[in-house]
């Protein structure tokens, strides 16, 4: 009887083990994902430029934020599909969003460094756009080149 016990108990660790180690560490994040970020990521970047026109730095600030935050979740989706470069060019652009919230956190505020650090952040989101998606002509709407995303 200690023995069949002894055996179930077993089967029942392996069969969990089992199943543990076929779940993912955390949530997949699907292409469908990735694009419902982006394109909330996209009118966030663009209230934090608008905020800026505006010399509205503070707020810029907050919406940067919510931007950043955005931004850093899509490392996963490259992440599993072990698409390094597009790592690299996030890293490289949450760094810039970092540098874009220092001067905007200045005593004082110079508008000219920040419009130039936002240029370049916004430059560094085409540099990915580039490599990776293609936008529609009509719809405007971007969508991952063919092949390159499965």
């Amino acid at each position: 009887m200690r023995r069949l016990t002894l055996a179930i108990a077993l089967v029942s660790l392996m069969s969990a083990a089992l199943l543990i180690a076929q779940k993912p560490p955390y949530p997949i994040f699907t292409a469908d994902d990735f694009s419902s970020a982006m394109k909330t990521l996209g009118r966030n970047f663009a209230a934090v430029n608008s905020l800026i026109s505006k010399s509205d730095f503070e707020g810029a600030k907050s919406q940067l934020a919510r931007t950043r935050e955005l931004l850093a979740t899509t490392i996963t989706f490259w992440r599993d599909r072990k698409k390094d470069d597009a790592v690299k060019i996030l890293r490289d652009n949450l760094a810039k969003l970092d540098e874009l919230d220092a001067v905007l956190s200045a005593e004082k505020v110079d508008p000219a460094a920040v419009n130039a650090v936002a240029r370049q952040a916004g430059a560094a989101c085409q540099s990915c756009h580039a490599i990776y998606r293609e936008q529609n002509p009509t719809t405007k709407e971007y969508r991952f080149k063919a092949g390159l995303v499965q």
